[in-house]
């Protein structure tokens, strides 16, 4: 177990500075979430801002921990992302060996599909809350599976206060107690000590939840955006029953499709062992599903996730840009992968599906993932709404795979793809800390040398959430819908009609469909359509 974590331990290291993810500057929602933090840091304070969506509680004392030795800073909150990062992983180590599984190539390769994930890689780089759940998630899990089995009261316990902890960073760490009882009442024969824990874990979390709501409504209000899922979930019930159906199958084949992927270098590992006329009809299940998904004129949801790297690309551009660039090889690669990774996913899932009554622990997993699937299901998809299910349904997969006799090509196999996969994901992080710290460059460039005011700049929605984010702000035409008072001035990915280009940056980005360049653009007409320039 040691040297495994050893291992981990130094390819972290190594991809984090090969990625380099130095810089002050914020990522993604990271403007929104620091400013908990900093209130807290420097204040005393603790108010979350009104963009915020989630209790993001434990989130926020974990980023004060890490700046308060030097002061807060944007780069501080990245390394407290890092550090829970590999901490996760680590847990992931132990939650694997606790599903029975003790080889340490399989362990390994077990860890390198969550780490090389790209979502996961890139998120790890910023101050979002996805690889802070999954952390909190993960030690949860591992503690109430070792308590268990151990019959430690006090894993149990620690167990449930993690769970907690979770719980406080997103909502949807309430269905972790309900996973568990799904998972403990099955463990031998339901009784009352066991069904008084489950209920009292549940109260217990429930309460936590509570309270914590109730006193930051008291003590500063919640944000304006707390809801907003909720309210997203009300209008699709008040959309009918047919709304409802096509809003369910449309996730379930973006689910399907982004699992396909994520998990293809550990689903590859039981295909030697199933049976032939079984995996051909399940990939023709896969191919008839993906098909269905196209035809429907369904959409995977992007966000982080494009041939460009990791984003989201939050600059101004054209309506030529597109965060896919759409190349033929790589939407062949892509679906090929999808498709054959399909059927690999759906023989996993049969395989779990029908030997989880015989393992509690599985039960737990399984639950859990389904679980965490009807909570969303009703709610438009991002790409990073999917990680959430890797290390469960990881540990799964290795916990069916633990007996097999797997050929050693096989796993020659799941290395290579995974290994692919980590070219592309430090790639990508790279390509974005890179074009990130560039647009950080142009923005200064225009405060600090032109002494142009923060409100007479568009450079995308990092900045301007951090500069100019607004309750009343009311979208115009032509400008972006993210708070622009003026755009006189605008960092973009593109030149636009109407505006010249006064700076350029050029980035040497690694990936072939990368960012190539940052401009900075002053506006030249008054009327301004997003076109770009031809010629």
């Amino acid at each position: 177990m040691t040297r495994n974590i050893l291992i981990l331990v130094f390819i972290f290291l190594a991809v984090i500075l090969v990625i380099n993810p130095n810089g002050d500057f914020p990522l993604n929602d990271d403007w929104s979430y620091g400013q908990a933090v900093k209130n807290l840091v420097g204040k005393g304070e603790y108010c979350l801002s009104n963009w915020t969506a989630m209790p993001l509680f434990t989130q926020v004392l974990w980023g004060a921990l890490f700046s308060i030795p030097f002061g807060f800073s944007f780069l501080a909150l990245r390394v407290s992302t890092l550090v829970i990062s590999l901490i996760g992983l680590v847990f992931l180590t132990l939650l694997f060996q606790r599903a029975g599984e003790k080889r340490g190539r399989f362990l390994l390769l077990g860890l390198l599909t969550l780490l090389f994930n790209p979502i996961y890689l890139g998120l790890s780089c910023t101050f979002m809350t996805d690889v802070h759940f999954i952390a909190f998630s993960i030690i949860s899990l591992y503690l109430l599976a070792t308590g268990v089995k151990k019959k430690s009261n006090a894993l149990l316990i620690t167990g449930m206060a993690f769970t907690v902890l979770a719980t406080l960073i997103r909502q949807i760490g309430l269905l972790i107690p309900l996973a568990f009882g799904f998972g403990y009442l099955t463990r031998g024969k339901p009784n009352g000590k066991k069904i008084a824990l489950t209920a009292g874990f549940l109260l217990f979390t429930i309460a936590a939840f509570f309270v914590y709501e109730k006193w930051l409504e008291a003590h500063c209000g919640l944000p304006t955006a707390y809801h907003a899922n909720t309210d997203r979930i009300a209008a699709a019930f008040a959309s009918g029953l047919p709304a409802i159906s096509v809003q369910i199958i449309k996730n379930v084949l973006v689910t399907f499709s982004y699992l396909s992927l994520f998990l293809l270098p550990l689903t590859v590992l039981i295909i030697p062992s199933a049976p032939k006329k079984r995996l051909l009809l399940f990939l023709g299940i896969s191919i008839a599903a993906l098909t269905a998904f196209r035809l429907a004129g369904f959409a995977l949801p992007g966000n982080i996730l494009s041939d460009r790297g990791i984003g989201p690309f939050t600059l101004k551009h054209s309506r030529d840009f597109a965060s896919f660039s759409g190349s033929l090889l790589s939407k062949c690669i892509l679906a090929a992968i999808t498709l054959l990774g399909g059927g690999f996913l759906i023989e996993a899932l049969f395989r779990i599906a029908t030997r989880i009554k015989k393992n509690w622990f599985a039960m737990m997993l399984f639950s859990l993932s389904i679980l965490y699937f009807l909570s969303i299901c009703l709610v438009h998809q991002f790409d990073r709404y999917i990680l959430v299910y890797v290390p469960i349904l990881a540990t799964l997969i290795l916990l069916t795979a633990r007996k097999l006799k797997i050929p050693e090509w096989t796993l020659a196999v799941g290395y290579a793809i995974v290994i692919a996969y980590g070219l592309f994901s430090i790639s990508a992080a790279h390509d974005y800390l890179l074009w990130n710290r560039t647009r950080w460059q142009a923005t200064h460039y225009l405060t600090d040398k032109l002494s142009i005011p923060a409100d007479k700049i568009d450079a995308g929605f990092e900045f301007n959430g951090l500069y100019t984010y607004s309750e009343e702000y009311k979208k115009e035409p032509g400008k972006s819908w993210w708070w622009v008072k003026d755009d006189t001035y605008i960092v973009s990915f593109e030149q636009l009609v109407g505006y010249t280009a006064i700076k350029e940056y050029r980035i040497r980005t690694w990936l072939p469909a990368g960012i190539r360049n940052i401009y900075i653009l002053k506006k030249t007409l008054d009327s301004y359509r997003s076109i770009p320039l031809k010629g």
